[in-house]
């Protein structure tokens, strides 16, 4: 891989993110392709850490974490009323910010929604309930641009709703905030060609995760897919035939059965 300093500041944001040891020797053992073309392509690869906006001084002394230290930590702050949304207390810079971090790692909770429910707390109820402003809405955006993360309305409905609705509260409309975070919202559009081969693929990974498949459901839950479907087969029922999938009518529920053999 040629690296670029983009590519190497994104590389070290993923693996400091995922929990991933940064220290100098640490990624050395594993990843001295990227620990080298950060010292070329910065200076050092100190000057590479800090332009990721990581602080060096953590990364050289990681503290010891543990399971009950990390579930200490959230319980208080809970009871003080703080956001712990994980966009919010990843801007922290104190012990909750850290421990965050930490409960990435496999050792300890693998994910930060795993070290909520640890404690006790409702992952899906924090996420859905966090407290948003104008300031938060604007990090969070302006994070996904740096990572290189989608941020067509489309997407943000999708992965993070409340960020899209806190959006449109607090700036009229989503492209409003895009704008007022310095983000040009023609160039994170995205309009998706689809083929007949996507379309069927689509279908199948819907049959997979167990949603229903129904005219009206692809149509409420999936109007790309649906509109895609219905213009490249003719009707959304030729497509799903297509896939192999047969749609058998039970009284007022519907049931996908696979069709026999793979296409």
């Amino acid at each position: 891989m040629i690296w670029d300093k983009e590519q190497i500041v994104h590389a070290l944001r993923k693996l400091h993110r995922s929990g991933a040891p940064l220290s100098y020797n640490a990624l050395a053992k594993k990843k001295q392709a990227l620990v080298s073309a950060a010292a070329y392509h910065f200076g050092s690869y100190r000057k590479a850490v800090s332009k990721a906006g990581i602080d060096y001084s953590a990364v050289t002394r990681r503290p010891r974490w543990d399971k009950p230290a990390i579930i200490q930590l959230i319980k208080q702050s809970h009871r003080r009323g703080e956001d712990l949304h994980w966009s919010a207390v990843t801007t922290r810079r104190d012990e909750l910010g850290k421990a965050a971090f930490a409960s990435l790692q496999p050792r300890l909770f693998g994910s930060w929604d795993r070290a909520l429910h640890a404690a006790g707390l409702d992952a899906d109820e924090i996420n859905r309930y966090r407290k948003w402003n104008k300031d938060s809405v604007l990090y969070v955006l302006r994070q996904r641009y740096r990572d290189h993360e989608p941020l067509n309305s489309g997407a943000i409905q999708r992965e993070d709703p409340g960020l899209h609705a806190a959006a449109v509260r607090h700036f009229s409309s989503y492209d409003a905030a895009l704008r007022a975070a310095r983000i040009d919202p023609d160039k994170v559009r995205q309009r998706r060609s689809w083929t007949r081969d996507d379309v069927i693929r689509g279908l199948k990974q819907t049959q997979r995760s167990g949603r229903p498949l129904s005219d009206s459901a692809v149509r409420r839950d999936h109007p790309a897919l649906y509109g895609a479907a219905v213009r490249l087969f003719g009707s959304f029922t030729s497509a799903r035939s297509s896939a192999g999938i047969q749609w058998k009518r039970r009284g007022a529920r519907s049931t996908p059965n696979a069709v026999a053999g793979k296409r």
